[in-house]
């Protein structure tokens, strides 16, 4: 099990971590240099020395389902893909272990509330050229339903308006959101709780989406082993980790909201609207790390992004394979080339040539668990079981090699639509698109790709 700053500790024990040492800008230097740091050397990173702050900034923790899987002390990690965490993420779903409450906790060795409170000391950037301003990426959020009681954890953009206010967002497909409506329908002020620097198992928790009655907090016990311990927040009821790094405690106001904009995972700009926050305690370790998920189409934010696809997958998996026995994976691809759109793509061993376009309408037709499939899922591509639907090369050729006529595109106009989706028209509508991309059954000696025998028995380490 790891918490955050010994996993910060193992990547710089195995060489992964890079300190730099010069002075950087938080506006746009940083992001600048943090930007070619992830997807030039793919190492996580210390910035020690962030103008104005008096926090380091630290980052690229996540940015492979390897690392998710080393952060969670998996045996193996290095050999592990995405497909293989969702059956890890789904028995720590199906067997969540209760968080304990402690009476105090390393976050709580500085303790300021009030007028001593504020986030000047934070190494918060400005990512890019259009945002309203320095986000705040890689705070866990915690908030309390006020008819439940269940608390709720989730990550949520963070517009920085200056050292005591700030905007937390909360997307349509959010718990966060419903939460805040029933404040808003209360009339009542509402607290929460951000918190930077948690237990790798919180981070990747709070990513995910569960089913109803499903604390983050217990799933993450699972993940890790062993119970997530928590302390009672100093402004609120609301409990928090208990060795988080940094703890922003706020205090939100549904009289006055802002819009804001942010460079979002699939590089566009998206705005956002939500309540303003006043800034009520901060409470942090006595050398406390700054963690930060670099915004835009960045290898951390869409990793991390991936996990909530796991529980997507997992619906889907149940529902499609009652109809349809042949088919073989299922890979619901949450990529940041394809858009802000998920895409589906479906090996099945086929039996006729109009199975292709039932199985295309029947996943469209699915319950996503949080949506409609349709709402979020821009394409489905079915392909036969000699390609490898993980593979988007193996795919792209599928499409452009066994797309013989117009009969084989689904396409699906005036579908309703995710706000994430930008190019949406009146009444948030955009059209789908589906792909028969199998071979036709009149065709199938023909069509035959060309294979090595036995290539999988033969590994190039054990000659070399």
């Amino acid at each position: 099990m790891y918490s955050f700053r010994s996993f910060v500790d193992k990547l710089e024990q195995e060489g992964e971590l890079l300190r730099i040492s010069r002075e950087v800008d938080p506006k746009y230097e940083l992001p600048a240099l943090v930007s070619q740091l992830e997807k030039d050397r793919q190492k996580a990173y210390i910035f020690e020395n962030v103008k104005g702050a008096e926090f380091p900034y630290v980052g690229g923790l996540y940015a492979s389902a390897q690392r998710i899987a080393e952060a969670l002390d998996i045996p193996d990690y290095a050999k592990l893909r995405h497909r293989d965490l969702q059956g890890v993420f789904g028995k720590a779903m199906m067997n969540p272990l209760a968080h304990t409450e402690k009476t105090t906790g390393a976050c709580k060795e500085v303790v300021k509330i009030g007028a001593e409170a504020s986030l000047k000391a934070l190494p918060i950037p400005t990512f890019f050229e259009l945002d309203s301003g320095p986000f705040m990426t890689g705070a866990v959020g915690i908030s309390r339903h006020p008819d439940t009681g269940e608390l709720n954890v989730g990550f949520y953009r963070t517009l920085i308006l200056d050292d005591k206010t700030m905007v937390i967002n909360a997307s349509s497909m959010s718990d966060l959101r419903k939460i805040y409506a029933a404040y808003e329908a209360r009339g009542e002020e509402m607290s929460m709780a951000l918190c930077l620097g948690v237990p790798p198992a919180v981070t990747f928790s709070a990513s995910g989406k569960h089913p109803p009655g499903v604390s983050e907090l217990d799933v993450a016990g699972a993940l890790q082993g062993s119970p997530i311990e928590m302390v009672k927040a100093e402004t609120s009821d609301l409990l928090v980790p208990a060795d988080a790094e940094i703890v922003i405690e706020v205090k939100i106001d549904f009289s006055r909201k802002m819009e804001n904009t942010l460079g979002e995972f699939a590089d566009q700009y998206g705005p956002e609207t939500a309540p303003v926050s006043t800034l009520a305690a901060i409470t942090h370790r006595k050398d406390a790390m700054y963690y930060s998920i670099m915004a835009g189409r960045h290898p951390e934010h869409n990793t991390i992004g991936n996990i909530s696809v796991y529980g997507i997958l997992a619906i889907l998996e149940k529902s499609l394979r009652g109809q349809f026995d042949n088919i073989k994976e299922i890979n619901v691809a949450c990529e940041p080339r394809l858009g802000t759109m998920l895409h589906m793509f479906i090996s099945i061993d086929k039996k006729s040539d109009d199975e292709p376009e039932k199985l295309i309408r029947a996943a469209f037709a699915a319950d996503g668990g949080l949506f409609p499939v349709s709402t979020i899922t821009k394409r489905i591509v079915i392909v036969d079981d000699d390609i490898d639907p993980f593979n988007l090369e193996d795919v792209e050729w599928a499409i452009w090699s066994r797309l013989s006529d117009t009969r084989k595109i689904v396409l699906l106009p005036d579908m309703f639509s995710w706000e994430l989706e930008r190019c949406t028209k009146e009444g948030q509508v955009s059209a789908r698109v589906g792909i028969d991309a199998t071979k036709d059954m009149d065709q199938l000696d023909e069509l035959v790709r060309p294979m090595i025998p036995g290539a999988a028995n033969f590994s190039l380490d054990d000659y070399l």
